[in-house]
């Protein structure tokens, strides 16, 4: 398991990702890949998953596939505020 630290290094970049995300795209889906985050950094990686996967216990985000999390539109102010909370 990875320790808060390490996790809390990469939530501004996950973040930024999201807030981009969702002023770009239509839909009513918002995906968020890993590998867009981190390219090839396995530790990112990681820390990726454990932030996406506790957002999935909450309830506000769901997995679609390996590496690849989708979060609805209208969830996404929830997700933002809890990241917030986490940093």
């Amino acid at each position: 398991m990875m320790g808060a630290r390490k996790i809390k290094q990469y939530l501004p970049a996950l973040l930024l990702h999201i807030q981009r995300r969702v002023g770009g795209e239509r839909g009513f889906l918002i995906a968020v890949r890993t590998r867009d985050i981190c390219g090839v950094d396995r530790r990112c990686g990681r820390a990726m998953h454990n932030l996406m996967m506790s957002l999935v216990a909450k309830g506000l985000a769901r997995r679609h596939k390996k590496g690849v999390y989708l979060i609805e539109r209208a969830a996404v102010e929830e997700v933002l505020t809890a990241l917030r909370e986490w940093i």
